[in-house]
Order: structure tokens, then sequence, then C-alpha cells
């Protein structure tokens, strides 16, 4: 079974923050008000809820001060060094190749959307859905994801690439900057985006080089294939907080709390239950792999005060958290 929390790579997040790096604003705080950790680049090997990177774009947009920046951003991204992209390019001889290898790929960096790719007639729609009800208007996601596949679709379409052919829809087309009057923007749902072109396009031939150096590039980690695992990732970027509580847990992970909990019962446990073996897990591997002080290892799982941590962790491990270090190391 696979995943059923809607989980993106942190790492998702970078060329707006790294642009918002670039002009000097306070990206550090901005990610401490959401509580994730402030390494920039962002992991790629952590997880988040689709609601906080959705949070992430638009709160970037406020902060850069800038209606247009998910689209700026899009149009600015490296095609070469997106994953998705490149890695679907070095299988790829055709357009149609390339929007099919994509669509394959992408689903290694989200579980909270699903590409496609559809066919009517003389008619092709290119897009994606999201597969759970976002918490706000993803104006500015959607503006990327636009301002990004413009660009590729311009690319692999070369001299077919008219603009006047192709019919775009976004959550919200005032997130577009004014473009010249041959491209055509339509409102749709905030379920997804999609771009409608002339089938045709399909068939033509793609420039590898445009889109790759060659070079392979690899995730070590992947999407979970399990709910709990699920849940792991997307609260491992939270441990630290004192306050991650069942109810905070679900709102990270993007559900209804009873929702997730009647999800977690079918499989025999509870968030609760998933907070804790959470927080002993990366207790333990604090204690055995690294001579940080035991105080330090609480407070990176949430504990402020070093006695109730020892109480814990003895509860988890039948063990102290000094015996422990010391029999395990």
């Amino acid at each position: 079974m696979t995943s059923n929390l809607p989980l993106v790579r942190l790492g998702a997040a970078n060329p707006f923050l790294l642009e918002l790096q670039r002009r000097e604003l306070p990206v550090a705080e901005f990610l401490r008000e959401l509580d994730l950790p402030e390494n920039i680049p962002a992991s790629n090997e952590l997880f988040v809820s689709s609601d906080v990177m959705y949070r992430i774009v638009e709160k970037s947009s406020e902060l850069a001060d800038d209606p247009y920046f998910g689209f700026t951003i899009g149009q600015k991204v490296d095609l070469q060094d997106w994953a998705p992209i490149a890695t679907a390019a070095e299988c790829a001889n055709t357009v149609g190749d390339l929007l099919n290898h994509f669509i394959i790929n992408a689903m290694d960096h989200s579980s909270s959307t699903r590409f496609f790719v559809r066919t009517e007639g003389d008619s092709t729609t290119f897009g994606f859905r999201r597969l759970v009800t976002p918490s706000l208007v993803p104006a500015q996601n959607d503006a990327f994801y636009l301002g990004l596949l413009i660009k590729v679709l311009a690319r692999a379409a070369k001299d077919q690439w008219d603009p006047s052919a192709v019919l775009f829809k976004v959550a919200d087309p005032d997130a577009v900057p004014p473009l010249p009057d041959s491209f055509r923007i339509a409102k749709t749902d905030n379920f997804g985006m999609q771009i409608r072109f002339p089938a045709t396009w399909l068939l033509g031939p793609i420039e590898k080089s445009s889109f790759s150096t060659g070079e392979v590039i690899s995730e070590d980690k992947k999407l979970p294939n399990s709910l709990v695992e699920a849940l792991h990732l997307a609260l491992l970027p939270h441990m630290h907080e004192s306050d991650l509580n069942v109810e905070r847990a679900a709102r990270i992970c993007g559900f209804d709390k009873r929702r997730l909990s009647a999800q977690l019962r079918l499989r025999g446990t509870t968030l609760g239950k998933e907070i804790a073996a959470l927080r002993a897990k990366h207790a333990q591997i604090g204690l055995t792999n690294s001579s940080r002080r035991v105080f330090d290892i609480a407070q990176s799982v949430g504990f402020k005060d070093a006695t109730v941590f020892s109480r814990a962790f003895k509860n988890w491990t039948g063990q102290s958290p000094q015996e422990y270090r010391r029999t395990h190391r």
C-alpha cells in the first residue's frame, strides 16, 4: 500500500528560499516561524505536508513583496538541475516521451499531486491534480508551475511553439504577471493546474542537452510506502517542538485528526504512540552516534526538562540515557 499522506520534499522549496536569500531577506526567521529547519538549501531528505509547502510558497511571495514571485521563480529554474525533468530527458526522444517520464519521476518527489497527460482528438492536456484539499488558495504554487512549464514546453516544442495555441488554467490568474496577448490564461479550481496544446507537438523530437547535462541525479531517500513511515517523515522536521501533540501532528500532516487517527487504528497504532516512537528512535540515535550532552539530545526531541526526558527514555528502553549510551556505543 502506498502512502496516503500528502508529502513533498522540502528541497522543492529551494528555488524560493535561495532567491529570498539572494535578495538578503530574513529567510531563517521566515523558516523559524513555520517551525522548519533553517538550513539553506533545504534538505531533499526531509518531507513536509503539501499544506506546509503551499504556506512556504505563499509566504515567500509576501516576504519578497512580489505578487508574481511564484511565476518569476518558475521561469528562473535551471531545467538541467531540476531532477524530475533532467532525469526524464535522459530517457526521452520526443516531447511526449519527456512528459510521460516526467510524470513517473514526479512521484519520487511528491505524494500530494498526480501529474497526467491526456490526448483527445487533436488536443493534449498536461497538468496535475491535488489529492488533498488545500487549506488556502495555492496561487503562487500554480503560478510557479505555469512559469516552469511554459519554459519546458517552449523548449521542447521548439519551432512548433505558439502560445496562442495553448490554454493555461491556474487557481488564480492574478498571480501571473501581464503576458503578451497571445497567451490565454483561465481560472480553474484549487485542485490543480493544466495546459492544453496541439497533440501534434507530442511527436516532435527533443534536444536532450536542453534539459539534461547527462549526469545521473539521484535521491537517496524515496517516498515512503506505508502510512506510518510517511507520518514519521512528515513529523521529523518538528521533533524539536515541545508542543508536538496529536492535534498539531495531524495539522502538520495536512489531515483531519479523526480521519488520520482512524487510519492508524486500522494499523494497530495511534498518533500518540508514533510520536513517542519517533522521539525514542532519534534520541537513541543521538545517544549512540554522538557525544552531545543528554540535555541537548532531550531538546532535539522536544523535551525542555532533562529529568522528564530521562524518565520517558527509561519507559521507552528500560535504561536511563546514560546507561543506554554506555551499553550501545
